[in-house]
């Protein structure tokens, strides 16, 4: 696996961040019961499945129409780097106390083609996000 594919975090604050996860109602008893089981932090779920963050730093992914098949992101080469940046933006609006979860915007960085920079998809529902993650920009 690449290693810009894994986020360099503090494991101790993934960890707390699953236990309270756990513990509480955020999302539906199915997608809770996968984060159990895989030992990862849903992140972002979109029509396909879950990508969730172990406290190794992994990304991982599981689809809805199989939750016991996991698999690392980061093998599918551009794909993998659009859903690593989308899935780092919502994790980090999602639980803000995992430090440095957000991407960071580099030198490479440029305005999200596809919103144009607002980090919102023009008549989309709130739910529907754009590949940049709602940040508005992306470095790829």
């Amino acid at each position: 696996m690449r290693s810009d594919f894994v986020v360099a975090i503090d494991s101790n604050e993934v960890t707390r961040a699953l236990e309270d996860y756990l513990q509480s109602d955020r999302d539906t008893p199915d997608i809770v019961r996968q984060a159990r089981v895989h030992r990862a932090l849903p992140l972002m779920m979109d029509w396909g499945g879950c990508v969730a963050l172990r406290p190794s730093g992994e990304l991982v992914f599981w689809a809805w129409d199989d939750p016991t098949q996991v698999n690392l992101v980061g093998d599918a080469g551009e794909h993998d780097r659009r859903i690593v940046h989308a899935a780092r933006a919502r994790g980090a609006g999602r639980f803000p106390q995992i430090s440095g979860l957000a991407p960071v915007r580099d030198e490479n960085a440029r305005p999200c083609p596809t919103c144009k920079g607002t980090g919102q998809l023009d008549g989309m529902p709130d739910n529907i996000i754009c590949a940049c993650g709602g940040l508005g920009w992306i470095s790829w």
